[in-house]
């Protein structure tokens, strides 16, 4: 019986304990509410006009962040490319030719599931696979083990590009000591990558400024 009392005493206390939840949720409703009216009173519109003007400031923010975003990488790229001595600095500008200029910047063998010195190649490459990849594979489902495989590999495949061509891209432009645990993290959070490139724009390449076309490389 003592038990069952106390058992009854927990479930009242729990109640109890939901209610007060609630009034708070219904309080701080209401909070905002108030700061909205209040607002609205002060600038002499009404709530819904306010809440519009908030929404069309929060979408310009949001636009000028996302051209930020794409902007400052962009000119780190061009600077980069400028520093190398690449003939082509403006392709920075151009989201899909950015990333085939990540490949090519850097002077060393793209080395991932084999070595390489095409640098190019295996732009145009990940390119295909990151533009294409699905397309492909939907038309080899006809063959559905192959399909099913290549499904499964696709991902993987553009990770590991992708990983690579950051981690020479720091190797090339900042330190070759960070290039790896950078990279590494870069795949989980982008942003950290454009950070690097923005703080390693003014650097000299390894091989030297200027020197993009006296280091013996078979992509151009």
């Amino acid at each position: 019986m003592y038990n069952l009392l106390l058992n009854g005493s927990e479930v009242v206390d729990t109640l109890y304990n939901v209610e007060d939840g609630l009034n708070s949720l219904n309080n701080s409703a209401f909070s905002l509410y108030g700061i909205f009216l209040a607002l609205s009173g002060m600038l002499g519109i009404g709530i819904s006009a306010l809440i519009a003007i908030i929404s069309i400031i929060t979408s310009v923010f949001g636009i000028l962040f996302a051209i930020l975003e794409y902007l400052l990488p962009a000119i780190a790229l061009f600077k980069m490319a400028k520093k190398a001595g690449y003939k082509y600095p403006w392709l920075a500008f151009i989201p899909v030719a950015q990333t085939y200029l990540e490949f090519v910047l850097p002077r060393r063998e793209f080395n991932l599931f084999f070595k390489t010195k095409k640098r190019n190649v295996m732009g145009i490459v990940f390119l295909i696979m990151t533009y294409l990849g699905s397309t492909i594979i939907v038309m080899l489902n006809v063959l559905p083990a192959i399909g099913q495989l290549l499904d499964i590999a696709l991902p993987i495949v553009l990770m590991a590009f992708a990983w690579r061509k950051r981690y020479d891209m720091i190797h090339t432009f900042r330190d070759k000591e960070l290039a790896l645990p950078i990279s590494i993290i870069s795949i989980f959070i982008p942003a950290v990558y454009s950070i690097v490139l923005i703080f390693s724009m003014n650097r000299d390449p390894e091989y030297g400024a200027g020197n993009y076309y006296n280091v013996y490389m078979e992509d151009y």
